[in-house]
């Protein structure tokens, strides 16, 4: 059994659950005893952080009862979450905790890594000898951000199967599954009577905080843009984008060509990107900067209707009919915005 404090830091380890069931208290005495109100106030505050500053913030482990009070925020803010209800504000969670867990992680042995990562069933290889670490193909696919260039399996070494990673390669890819994780279990429960009435205020203002943070997004203009006029299939890349789905390549590719079509610059095409819970500047800049031809010698264009169905990012379920009469995506914003100019 690990010592409280990394159980209160690792709160979704199998050692973490098995303490709570056999050492804590009951649902309803988690809910109603004062001796867990601070427990309770902290599995809030993890919800608070994690949507406004991606992260569930760090808080004292110096006694046992500051590690249990940490332990225990774990399961009453995903109980919380489940009842807030929004796909967006679960993912923002999902994230703040796994940026949280791979913070820690950083500072932490390559021997605890290569434990925590059996818990994911990550398959991996470790030659203390020379300190390197490799991990199973299928697990390095599964889990690593592809989306950008040094996870690329082209930038790679591979032997026997077996990709060479680092320490924090591996932090990182137990980061993507723990929120994948999360996201998962959220998405599968049901919110409990008991919590909805306890947090009732809580649970209000979250949903109102969401609310407020898309309209202010849908309302918002960039650059010379309307996101309001962007064609159905930009659009629902972009909402993808903004609610940290896993976007493949193929479609960030579209949406940023797309945006500098429309004369959009760098750092414009990046704010529309930086509501994302998994936002990265530098990262998400040099993808940018590639298509667009600020780094490089050619500058992409979007795809056309045909392409995009061929890719699979048309969402032909959602076309207008102003989709079915056009061949590009470019076209239909035009047309859209020469509408709304006609008007005034």
């Amino acid at each position: 059994m690990q010592n409280l404090t990394i159980l209160a830091k690792y709160p979704f380890l199998t050692d973490a659950k098995k303490y709570i069931k056999e050492n804590g208290p009951t649902v309803n005495e988690l809910l109603e005893n004062i001796l867990y109100e601070r427990a309770r106030t902290i599995g809030v505050e993890r919800l608070d952080n994690a949507f406004n500053k991606r992260d569930i913030g760090e808080r004292s482990l110096a006694t046992d009862t500051d590690c249990i009070m940490e332990l225990l925020s774990y399961p009453i803010a995903r109980m919380v979450a489940v009842c807030v209800a929004d796909n967006y504000f679960n993912k923002r969670y999902a994230l703040g905790e796994a940026y949280n867990a791979y913070k820690n992680l950083l500072k932490e042995s390559t021997e605890f890594l290569l434990d925590v990562s059996k818990e994911f069933n990550i398959k991996t290889y470790y030659s203390k000898e020379n300190n390197k670490i490799s991990v199973f193909f299928k697990d390095y696919l599964r889990y690593a951000p592809t989306r950008y260039k040094e996870w690329k399996m082209i930038n790679r070494d591979m032997e026997h199967g077996h990709i060479r990673i680092t320490h924090k390669d591996l932090a990182r890819l137990i980061l993507e599954a723990l929120r994948a994780r999360i996201n998962q279990e959220l998405s599968t429960r049901e919110c409990n009577k008991t919590i909805n009435e306890t947090f009732t205020s809580d649970i209000n203002k979250f949903q109102n905080t969401v609310m407020m943070h898309r309209k202010k997004i849908e309302a918002a203009p960039v650059g010379k843009i309307s996101i309001e006029k962007l064609p159905p299939c930009m659009k629902d890349i972009l909402s993808a984008i903004q609610a940290g789905e896993n976007v493949p390549h193929m479609g960030r590719f579209a949406l940023v060509a797309f945006l500098n079509s429309l004369k959009l610059n760098t750092n414009e095409i990046l704010k529309l990107f930086s509501t994302a819970p998994d936002y990265e500047e530098d990262k998400t800049r040099y993808q940018v900067e590639h298509i667009t031809g600020s780094s490089s010698t050619t500058s992409y264009r979007p795809p056309g209707c045909d392409k995009m169905r061929t890719y699979g990012i048309c969402p032909t379920d959602k076309m207008d009919n102003l989709c079915k009469r056009i061949s590009h995506p470019h076209r239909y914003y035009i047309i859209k915005w020469k509408r709304e100019k006609g008007k005034k």
